[in-house]
């Protein structure tokens, strides 16, 4: 009986964890999207404004709460989103958004901060996170908006 008590409690605290980290990744999450959108767009401009309110928001994420591998992946994407934030070039920005949606895939995965959708880009061979079905590639942008597939649900 008090083994099943240490599991129960041990499956509450794990859920619990996983909860406290979806709190604080939402908004990292919330802003990447803004990031990606303007992408899609092809905005550099916007692009390196969101990316500072991402490393705004990635700077108040519960890193503690997360898992070691977790953790590794908020400070790439954290260091990727930095980049874009830098530079006006948007072809750079891209580059750096491929390495920013490796991470924030492994890191929506673990916390479940929303419903997202893992899109490829299958030119680029890269992935990318979006809250719609609906591809619009920030890879491309209007070059090629709609080349992509959804790969996953999270």
């Amino acid at each position: 009986m008090k083994t099943m008590r240490m599991i129960i409690a041990a499956i509450g605290l794990s859920l619990f964890g996983q909860a406290a980290s979806a709190q604080t990744t939402k908004p990292a999450f919330i802003a990447y999207l803004s990031v990606k959108d303007a992408l899609v767009a092809t905005d550099a401009d916007k692009a390196k404004a969101k990316a500072e309110e991402l490393v705004s928001a990635f700077n108040k994420v519960a890193a503690s709460a997360l898992s070691t591998t977790d953790q590794k992946a908020l400070t790439a994407a954290k260091a990727s989103a930095a980049s874009i934030s830098k530079t006006s070039e948007i072809e750079v920005q891209r580059e750096q958004f491929e390495t920013l949606s490796k991470n924030m895939i492994v890191l929506a995965k673990s916390t479940k901060p929303s419903k997202a959708y893992v899109q490829f880009c299958p030119m680029k061979d890269a992935s990318w996170l979006s809250d719609k079905k609906e591809v619009a590639n920030p890879y491309y942008g209007s070059k090629m908006l709609k080349c992509g597939k959804v790969t996953d649900e999270i």
